[in-house]
Parts: C-alpha cells; sequence; structure tokens
C-alpha cells in the first residue's frame, strides 16, 4: 500500500510539471493509474532488505573462513556454606552492606584464619565429579594485589600445589545445534576465599565498599581451551552450573554472582598449534604473575587427605548430569528428551520401563516409580 501510495504521488507530479512546460496535458482518470501501478508491482520482484544483525553474521562467517576459535572459560564457584572461608562469619545475599563482617574477614592486624573443613568438602565432591586427580596434600598461597575492595592487601588462594587437576567434563550439545558429544580437558580445582564488592553510585562520582561477601570461599575451575564455538562455550557454562547445583554445593545463581565466568578468546588459522591474541576486553586490570609474589600462606597448615575420606565423599555423590543421561540413552529415549529431562536436577526417576509385544515404551508412573527432589 505504501509503494502505491508514493508511485501515485510521483506520477501526478510528473503530471504537473508537464502542464508547466507544455500548456496542455491530457489527465488520466484514478482508477487507470492506480491499475497501472498495481501491475507494474506485481511485475517488479520483492526483495527484503538484510537485517544488521544478518549482514554483521554474513560478514563475520566471510572474514572467519579458515580460522577458528580458541575459547576458555575460568569458572568461580561460590560455595554454599553456612559460614565462610576462614571465620565464623555467615553470608546471606542480600543482606544489609558490611553486616556480615569481622576482624578476620576484613582482614585487621594479628587476626588468623582457620579454614573452613566444609569447603575442602565441596571441593572433594567437585573434583571427583569432574574426574580430576586428587592432591592429597595441597597447601595454601598469599596472592599479593591491592583492590579496594581487597582490605587484606592479599588473597588466600592456591598456587602450584591446587587441591585436584587433570580432569576432563563430558556433555551432550543440543539437537537443534548438530548435537554430539563434547568433551572438554579441566586444567585444575582450587580453593580461595572471595573479595568484597564495589557498589558504584548512579552518577559515577564515587564507589562504596561492601566486605560481607569478602572471605566467602570459592572453588576456581579451569579448563583447558577445548572450546571452538559459542554454542560449545555457552554449553559448558550451563553444565559447570548444572553440576555444581547437582553437587548441592552452590546455587550457582549467576544473577547473584554465586557462579561467576571470565571468558578468553582468540582466534587462529586452522590447523596452527599456537595461541592467538585474545580478543576479550580488560574489564579489571590485576598485575602479572611476577607481582602476585606469591607464597605460602604461613598461617594455614598443609591441607592433608586420607584415602578413606575421599572414598566416602566418592561413595554420597548423587547420580550426576553425565550419568543420568546416559541411562536415559540407554532406555531408548530421544537424546533431545534425554537433555531435557537431565536439564532438571529435581527429576531422579524416570517411570519404570515395560515391554509388551508390539513396543517399548513408558508404563504408567505410579508413586514408586518416580522421585521428585523437594
Amino acid at each position: 500500500m505504501a509503494l502505491t501510495l508514493l508511485r501515485g504521488i510521483r506520477t501526478q507530479t510528473l503530471l504537473r510539471a508537464n502542464v508547466g512546460l507544455f500548456g496542455t496535458t491530457q489527465r488520466l482518470p484514478l482508477a487507470h493509474l492506480t491499475t497501472r501501478v498495481e501491475s507494474v508491482q506485481t511485475t517488479e520482484p520483492k526483495t527484503v532488505p538484510k537485517s544488521i544483525q544478518q549482514a554483521t553474521k554474513e560478514a563475520a562467517e566471510q572474514k572467519m573462513q579458515g580460522f577458528e576459535a580458541v575459547i576458555g572459560i575460568e569458572t568461580h564457584v561460590q560455595l554454599s556454606t553456612i559460614t565462610k572461608a576462614f571465620c565464623s562469619c555467615p553470608y546471606d545475599y542480600g543482606s544489609q552492606p558490611n553486616s556480615t563482617v569481622c576482624p578476620t574477614c576484613m582482614g585487621h592486624p594479628g587476626t588468623l584464619p582457620v579454614l573452613n573443613t566444609k569447603v575442602v568438602e565441596c571441593a572433594v565432591k567437585v573434583a571427583l565429579a569432574l574426574n580430576c586427580e586428587i592432591s592429597m596434600t595441597s597447601k595454601f598461597d598469599r596472592k599479593q594485589y591491592f583492590y579496594p575492595d581487597l582490605p587484606k592487601g592479599y588473597q588466600i588462594s592456591q598456587f602450584d600445589i591446587p587441591i585436584a587437576e587433570k580432569g576432563y567434563l563430558d556433555l551432550d550439545l543440543p539437537v537443534e545445534f548438530g548435537g554430539g558429544h563434547r568433551r572438554f580437558g579441566i586444567t585444575r580445582v582450587h580453593m580461595e576465599e572471595d573479595a568484597g564488592k564495589l557498589l558504584h553510585s548512579e552518577s559515577g562520582n564515587y564507589s562504596q565498599v561492601d566486605l560481607n561477601r569478602a572471605g566467602v570461599p570459592l572453588l576456581e575451575i579451569v579448563p583447558e581451551p577445548d572450546m571452538r564455538t559459542g554454542i560449545e562455550a555457552a554449553e559448558y557454562g550451563a553444565e559447570m552450573q548444572r553440576l555444581v547445583r547437582y553437587l548441592g554445593v552452590g546455587n550457582g545463581n549467576m544473577q547473584e554472582g554465586s557462579l561467576r565466568c571470565d571468558v578468553n578468546v582468540s582466534v587462529r588459522p586452522i590447523g596452527q598449534s599456537e595461541f592467538g591474541t585474545k580478543k576479550t576486553f580488560t574489564m579489571r586490570k590485576k598485575e602479572g604473575l611476577a607481582d602476585y609474589r606469591y607464597f605460602p600462606e604461613p598461617d594455614l597448615p598443609e591441607v592433608v587427605l586420607t584415602s578413606e575420606y575421599v572414598d566416602e565423599i566418592r561413595n554420597s555423590l548423587p547420580e550426576l548430569p553425565e550419568a543420568k543421561r546416559r541411562r536415559y540413552e540407554n532406555m531408548g529415549l530421544s537424546m533431545q528428551d534425554v537433555i531435557f529431562l537431565a536439564n532438571d536436577d529435581n527429576i531422579k526417576y524416570l517411570p519404570t520401563i515395560r515391554s509388551n509385544s508390539s513396543s517399548i515404551g513408558l508404563g504408567k508412573p505410579s508413586c514408586r516409580d518416580i522421585s521428585l527432589a523437594r
């Protein structure tokens, strides 16, 4: 309709111009003009303009021919312990700023940290779930750097002897993105404490420091740079969130900062073994490795585990997402259903499969067939 109207306006304008040049002109009936415009419109091919997003995507795909992305995601998992890592302060998300602090987590001189053993238990659970090698003896280190939300001037972390390393994570890609199984290597899992956070004013003229989060226990999970697409990276993050929720070591709520991901991306020609230069932007500047000046934490002893302790935790692990997916797959479910059902950690058991002479299907569920976690 808009095209027809514009063409009519243009035609009438030309007719008026002819009147001024030659004095007379033949005025065509309006119905004739409309019919002619409609006939012209039907003969012209319709072209749909590309959106900016589509054009940008196609341009990026052309430039990426012959190249591949190399993606690694460092994940920080906030542990759902009752108290913080090295003191008896609780941590409740949304509490009034600086209401759950003490001299230890505020870094006052003369205070001494005491390790929360629940942190070690959570670390071993995650390490076993990620198929890691457990370090029966590990230690804590001091990582020196200055930031307004770090009153001590250093962070208690693990450096050269983490609690676990050399693991892997298996996952299934969604069917709508081609499906398939993927395995991503895990370099290390180590324990550390969180820093506080800054509350920035709306005007941007000042910031306030909230130390409630200082000292909250974290697990940092560092994978190998095995991801090659954004889909793989997204599914890795989703599987990590799913895993910590299955294990009960954290709630995985990214909107609360309980699960945080630092993404490193580079591009290289396909077939090249060397990594390229990162394309991501620095959001928070820290010093280099030498300036961290790592050294063993003098106020904490080594973390020594026993085989009995590790085996006890291993035996207490729930069925993990990967094991659940394989079990559902062996039951004959489609991969789409397998992924959908495994995403819900409330579903513990499916209805028992029953067979008859014609087919194998899901039987009618009963109270004993389905168990839901509450």
